[in-house]
């Protein structure tokens, strides 16, 4: 990805070292990936044709990206991403 960035960089542009670091910085900052955490999982919601199975298996992979996550925060999120249901009525009335 930098190589081709650098290599549709116009000629002359770059004239020292702190040029070249300004623009590489200008560049790619903004598609920095920043590391996730338990707070994301709150975006994972149970589609609307989305088996409980298949939302809990999608669940549990967008957690193993979250290195920090807490399993009270996890649980959480799990439940309010679940579409309303028997399962869910008697999962919260279990606590």
């Amino acid at each position: 990805m930098a190589l081709n960035w650098f290599t549709e960089l116009l000629s002359g542009v770059i004239t020292n070292f702190a040029v070249l670091e300004a623009l590489f910085n200008q560049h790619f900052v903004a598609t920095r990936k920043f590391r996730k955490t338990s707070i994301h999982l709150m975006a994972c919601k149970q589609g609307e044709h989305e088996t409980l199975g298949e939302y809990i298996k999608r669940f549990n992979a967008k957690s193993l990206e979250i290195p920090t996550s807490r399993t009270s925060v996890a649980f959480a999120a799990l439940m309010s991403g679940l579409k309303p249901s028997k399962f869910k009525f008697d999962i919260l009335n279990a606590r």
